[in-house]
């Protein structure tokens, strides 16, 4: 491979790693929406970590973060979850927690029964991830 050819490449690739990064550059806010659907306290410990992480990289007030539950997913937003302190720290933190509404009428779960300060997902929580995905935002799943 020519070496032009080989530049051309690295630079494409560096452009392609960076645009994200770059269209913030004019101060807009990083917006994050974090699903998890298992109900396992490693998992959630992780999605947690990745919202305090994202905090640290972009600061606190540039960043806007969601963790978004469904499925088994939802009993780490039950106020007894194994992760309730970590929920604390988070919406400590302006990490918005929702629940998805549909999951929580098959699991038989009401508002009360969920971390307190946790939003209900109207029309459930892959509804409110494509709704955030179609308004820019970034989503990640751990």
């Amino acid at each position: 491979m020519k070496p032009t050819t080989i530049l051309a490449t690295l630079l494409l690739a560096a452009a392609a790693v960076l645009a994200p990064i770059a269209s913030h550059a004019d101060g807009a806010k990083h917006r994050v929406v974090i699903q998890v659907t298992d109900n396992d306290p490693g998992k959630w410990n992780l999605a947690l970590n990745v919202a305090e992480n994202l905090q640290q990289a972009y600061g606190k007030g540039n960043t806007e973060v969601e963790i978004v539950a469904y499925g088994p997913g939802l009993n780490m937003f039950k106020a007894e979850s194994k992760v309730a302190a970590r929920l604390n720290k988070a919406q400590d933190a302006s990490v918005t927690l929702y629940a998805c509404e549909n999951t929580m009428q098959k699991m038989k779960v009401t508002k009360a029964d969920l971390h307190p300060g946790s939003m209900v997902a109207p029309g459930g929580g892959v509804v409110h991830v494509f709704k955030r995905q179609k308004e820019g935002w970034d989503t990640i799943r751990p």
